[in-house]
């Protein structure tokens, strides 16, 4: 059986500003969510540890990674969703000059693909793909996934059997640090726990 621990990056002055992720460095309560989160895992056999190529995300991993001394294995498949020209914009200024487009997404995300970005079935994609990847690479075990929030809720749809319609449930948010633990069995995901903050307590802003 092959376990999967699925982590959102630390935080960055992006998140803290209000801005479409597509950038942006580990802030201060990052990098300590970061290095808590690699204490919290000091003991977990790693055989592997992929990231998101984003700089946030490879950050996070290597706070695990020099625990472990394991070299970071980038994936574009782990990738934010992309928002194209959204991305890095303040949230009040999309919501300001695009609210059709907002009140869509957050109705029928199914619906909306991003101008020069993705659709969430571009996302589902994705992420079937690096689960089928990875379930050929490694027949059992454990692997860190460092990545972002929309990956991390898509990895729960698909164990949970989620449509992308609902993909802004309140229950599938995932926090900045967090760990999500799956399970591949058979090529399909099971899920174990979901948003496990217990590393973070005592960090705050």
């Amino acid at each position: 059986m092959l376990r999967l621990l699925f982590v959102r990056h630390g935080r960055t002055s992006w998140n803290a500003q209000g801005r479409v992720q597509g950038g942006g460095a580990l802030d201060a309560l990052g990098r300590a969510q970061a290095a808590a989160l690699g204490e919290r895992l000091r003991d977990e056999l790693l055989d592997a540890i992929y990231a998101s190529p984003a700089l946030r995300a490879r950050q996070t991993a290597r706070a695990v990674a020099r625990i472990h001394d394991i070299k970071v294995r980038q994936r574009h498949l782990l990738q934010d969703l992309s928002y194209g020209k959204y991305a890095g914009a303040l949230l009040a200024d999309v919501q300001r000059e695009q609210p059709e487009l907002v009140a869509l997404w957050r109705t029928e995300p199914h619906r909306v693909r991003f101008e020069g970005g993705e659709s969430l079935g571009d996302l589902r994609a994705r992420i079937v793909r690096f689960v089928s990847d990875l379930g050929a690479s490694h027949a059992a075990g454990a692997v860190l996934i460092a990545t972002h929030d929309s990956p991390v809720r898509m990895a729960l749809s698909l164990a949970l059997g989620i449509d992308d319609a609902e993909h802004n449930r309140e229950d599938l948010v995932t926090q900045l640090g967090s760990i999500t633990e799956f399970e591949l069995f058979d090529g399909a995901l099971r899920l174990r726990r979901h948003n496990d903050v217990e590393h973070l307590r005592g960090i705050d802003d």
